[in-house]
């Protein structure tokens, strides 16, 4: 509570940007399980392990931790790089949070390219309504995209990897400013990175 952690966020990214370096982290765990299951794809992908429903799987109490720890890294390791062979700094932006009249606009202008029954990816919050980042870029024809040694990763979008293994601050600064642009002319919206430039 002291650290304001939030989405992304916390009190070591904004009051107290600059002033400590976490040296060490303590975690109080629960011997009773309490699996989570709302990562995405997480009930799916134990469904189709284990060859129940997803519905059984939502209130399934003998999921193991470990089970749940490989099917999650299973389906990281299918949409995001390997560090070992590509370099990046994981997810570049933030998910922007708009108001409901924003996205109602925005659902009109994704309908126009996608046709009349297109659904806009979204999480309602107290705060307004998320919409997908990785969304927005694949929408405006990045995935896979480069620039100079820098791309857009082509399985998850979020992302931007050192493709060349000799990309420059400057290639991976010019493919943001792209995406950025880019995007505010389309929706109106301005995506912050999430990576922290030094």
């Amino acid at each position: 509570q002291d650290c304001a952690y939030g989405y992304r966020t916390s009190r070591f990214k904004t009051a107290w940007k600059g002033r400590y370096v976490i040296t060490a982290v303590t975690f109080r765990l629960s011997r009773t399980p309490q699996p989570r299951l709302d990562y995405v794809g997480l009930r799916k992908a134990l469904s189709c392990h284990s060859e129940r429903s997803e519905e059984s799987v939502r209130s399934e109490e003998s999921l193991t931790p470990q089970l749940i720890r490989d099917t999650i890294i299973g389906i990281r390791n299918a949409k995001l790089p390997d560090p070992a062979e590509t370099g990046s700094a994981g997810s570049f932006f933030c998910n922007p949070v708009i108001s409901r009249e924003h996205f109602e606009r925005m659902v009109e202008t994704a309908r126009e390219d996608n046709g009349p029954d297109y659904q806009v990816p979204h999480y309602v919050t107290p705060e307004g309504v998320k919409v997908p980042a990785a969304w927005m870029i694949d929408q405006c024809g990045f995935k896979g995209a480069r620039s100079g040694g820098a791309q857009v990763y082509p399985k998850q979008p979020l992302v931007i990897v050192n493709a060349s293994g000799t990309a420059t601050p400057q290639d991976i600064i010019g493919l943001e400013q792209q995406i950025i642009q880019t995007i505010e002319q389309k929706y109106g919206i301005t995506l912050h990175p999430e990576v922290e430039h030094v």
